[in-house]
């Protein structure tokens, strides 16, 4: 492999499968290599092993922040359930009868969604808004002045 194909797009693909927890097997898989032709790859790669970290680094927090999303925007969830039919003699379990898988709604979390919102955009959703240190300036027309 030449130096040439190394570009930003696979710097950070890499770095994404870090995030991801894939190690260099499932790395050099998901980008359609060989692992020979990856191994070749990485060692063209300044700081190979501090972008890997730094990925690795950035997975859990990463992973915080999809969930609190998902919380603060609501979310369907999944749930089965079975009935066992069971011998009252002996106690065995004879038959599983009934699967039964319901959709919840979870409503979003206004908690979740304000904290999102005040981390995410300060400026526009803080509770103490940064006062200004210029005088404010009103203009009156006529009919103010008169009173």
């Amino acid at each position: 492999m030449k130096k040439e194909i190394i570009n930003k797009f696979l710097v950070f693909a890499i770095i994404e499968c870090a995030r991801q927890g894939r190690n260099k097997r499932q790395t050099a898989r998901a980008l359609g290599l060989k692992l020979a032709e990856y191994n070749e790859i990485i060692q063209a790669i300044p700081d190979y092993e501090n972008l890997i970290e730094r990925g690795k680094k950035e997975a859990p927090k990463q992973k915080v922040e999809v969930a609190l999303l998902k919380r603060a925007l609501g979310f369907v969830q999944e749930e089965s359930c079975s009935e066992n039919i069971i011998d009252r003699k002996t106690g065995e379990l004879l038959d599983t009868m009934k699967k039964k898988t319901v959709s919840k709604q979870v409503a979003p979390d206004v908690r979740a969604l304000l904290f999102w919102l005040k981390n995410r955009c300060p400026e526009r959703w803080s509770d103490r808004p940064e006062e200004s240190k210029e005088p404010l300036e009103i203009e009156f027309g006529q009919q103010e002045q008169m009173l």
